[in-house]
């Protein structure tokens, strides 16, 4: 996909190019004005003009032959509709339009009246460094576009974009459109209005793969099912709304013969059995989608567009400001999943979501200022740091307090503090927790480049110990496999067990969280994870080696038969009904040593 952006006079950059990563996704960071909406306002004004030549002139118009035969297409402001400008004249930079008499002399080709250039160079298959340059001019408020330069031939695939601003809504009804109406409505930003007719896209579409599959037959085998879920993108849009919302859509089918307007409502799913199930309509009544919030709007915007086959690049521009930050981070994991498995399929992101920054591979972060991708993990903390407070009050806060935490996931702020709570033990007051699975030399480094910007700073770097030797757990939970000083500003501390939840396993608590008699879940656990363990669970340090090696957060999670899924309570259930002494010695140490470290004179 794209590989090279190339601009001139578009905005603020006078003569820019962008060497660009032609997989997957790509996050552009940067603070405030520093060109990530520009580069994807280029792209997104590039799709805009090729949209319009391609309708008025057709597809040949790109071929290389074709470079300056005719005129060039001309338009109004009010048809010019991709982004949102004051005047057309702020595309170009400095606002200036037409060169002075020493630049004509020096303009390059014969195109001199079409000073702003947009170039997009492209691999797609066997196909490579393929280029198509769209200039525009401005005379008398009149804008006029063409190639200006191209390397295309007949047989070449010519790339399709979408982009999508920040959501703003949705039509209150939306009539049924054309393919071609609703690729035009895209290329102008306003997917919006014809959301609907996307999800109704992928409605006739699963219908298509549904009779192929079934092939004349009465119903779908069960490897046919599975098939049908991977190939139907309406299926693999209402699994990720399930997994995401907890619902689902409800599509009906469209007559023209008496319908003007397309129906798509939302239903609500509930857990029940290990499964999601619908929630009837006597206690949830179907709801329009327009009803739903702008983060659930946005989020299915986006996945209409990328589970639509003919779309290979898809821009977006900040997809996070509607989302909470816990959505942020699966969202990237959720478009990273899509790129990875869509052989063509490319996706650039701008963003200031310190979510979405903090869970992407440095080779995925594409920063603003240096015009490079990341290349050390000390390049993400500047980053963060160069967004600033507004956008990363983490910093902010760290140059208050000066105690940071680095833990595997958010949840085990609040798991840490409940037990805190139960034991007499409240976890330090004003200490920031920063999530992240990276291991203990990747949090060192990003101790270290915090600590040049934040002097006195001091950390904690708790791990869970997953695959690492038992025996590289020392005394009070430290770490053994990498020295520090005895004074150190930093502890690298480990738990005994393989993960946090290991901690929960406590049978009378999950009784108590689930309301159901310790005998069954004692039994349960034997039955169905060869799990011998007293109700009180075992506390002590040094329990017995199949404790130590089991793995709690699977023995919560496992489908069908997982805590979460027979007993309906989650970790966070079970800390609440635990009492201290159900709490185990090696969460007691570690609040202990984080209450001294921080809290010492």
């Amino acid at each position: 996909m794209i590989k090279r952006i190339e601009l001139k006079r578009f905005k603020k950059y006078k003569e820019q190019s962008f060497n660009l990563n032609p997989e997957g996704v790509t996050l552009l960071v940067g603070g405030n004005n520093a060109g990530k909406s520009t580069l994807i306002h280029a792209i997104a004004v590039w799709e805009f003009c090729k949209m319009i030549l391609m309708h008025e002139k057709g597809r040949t118009v790109f071929n290389e032959d074709q470079v300056g035969v005719g005129d060039g297409l001309g338009m109004s402001a009010e048809e010019f509709l991709p982004i949102a400008v004051p005047t057309l004249n702020h595309l170009w930079t400095n606002l200036k339009t037409q060169l002075s008499t020493e630049e004509k002399e020096a303009w390059p080709d014969r195109f001199n009246g079409y000073i702003l250039r947009i170039k997009c160079i492209w691999d797609y298959m066997d196909q490579t460094d393929k280029f198509l340059e769209m200039g525009l001019s401005l005379v008398n408020d009149r804008l006029f576009i063409r190639v200006t330069n191209s390397n295309i031939h007949e047989e070449d695939h010519i790339i399709t974009t979408v982009y999508l601003p920040t959501f703003a809504g949705v039509l209150p009804k939306e009539s049924k459109v054309t393919l071609a109406e609703r690729r035009a409505f895209l290329g102008r930003g306003m997917a919006g209005s014809v959301i609907r007719n996307m999800v109704y896209d992928l409605y006739l579409q699963d219908q298509v793969v549904f009779k192929r599959i079934l092939s004349g037959r009465i119903r779908l085998t069960k490897a046919q099912k599975e098939q049908y879920k991977k190939e139907s993108p309406l299926q693999r849009l209402q699994e990720n709304l399930r997994q995401t919302f907890r619902s689902e859509l409800e599509i009906e089918p469209f007559n023209e013969a008496f319908q003007t307007v397309l129906r798509i409502t939302e239903r609500k799913l509930v857990p029940k059995n290990g499964t999601l199930e619908v929630l009837p309509k006597t206690k949830y009544t179907p709801r329009d989608i327009i009803t739903q919030g702008s983060g659930y709007l946005q989020w299915l915007s986006i996945f209409c567009i990328l589970y639509t086959s003919e779309i290979d690049v898809v821009l977006l521009d900040e997809p996070d400001a509607h989302l909470h930050a816990s959505l942020q981070s699966e969202l990237f994991t959720h478009l990273n999943n899509v790129a990875s498995a869509e052989q063509h399929k490319q996706i650039f992101i701008s963003t200031h979501s310190v979510e979405m920054i903090k869970e992407a591979p440095l080779n995925n972060i594409f920063s603003m200022d240096t015009r490079k991708y990341l290349s050390e993990e000390s390049s993400r903390v500047a980053v963060l740091h160069g967004i600033g407070s507004e956008y990363f009050p983490k910093i902010d806060l760290l140059e208050k307090y000066k105690q940071l935490i680095f833990v595997e996931n958010e949840s085990d702020k609040k798991m840490l503090s409940v037990w805190g709570e139960k034991c007499g033990l409240p976890m330090p007051q004003h200490v920031v927790y920063w999530a992240t699975t990276e291991p203990h030399a990747t949090r060192r480094q990003i101790f270290n480049e915090l600590c040049k910007h934040i002097p006195d700073l001091k950390c904690i770097s708790l791990r869970d110990r997953d695959m690492d030797n038992v025996e590289m757990i020392g005394e009070g939970l430290t770490f053994k496999g990498i020295r520090l000083p005895q004074d150190s500003p930093l502890l690298l501390l480990e738990w005994r067990r393989k993960n946090i939840e290991s901690y929960c396993l406590c049978p009378k608590a999950i009784a108590e969280a689930s309301g159901c008699p310790v005998e069954d879940v004692r039994q349960h656990l034997q039955q169905n994870f060869a799990l011998a363990i007293d109700d009180d669970g075992f506390v002590e340090a040094n329990p017995p080696e199949p404790v130590i090696t089991l793995d709690g957060k699977h023995i919560f999670s496992k489908e069908t038969v997982g805590i979460e899924h027979v007993y309906h309570c989650d970790k966070y259930d079970v800390a609440k009904a635990m009492t201290a002494e159900e709490v185990c010695e090696d969460i007691k140490v570690f609040i202990t040593r984080a209450r001294d470290f921080f809290e010492a004179e």
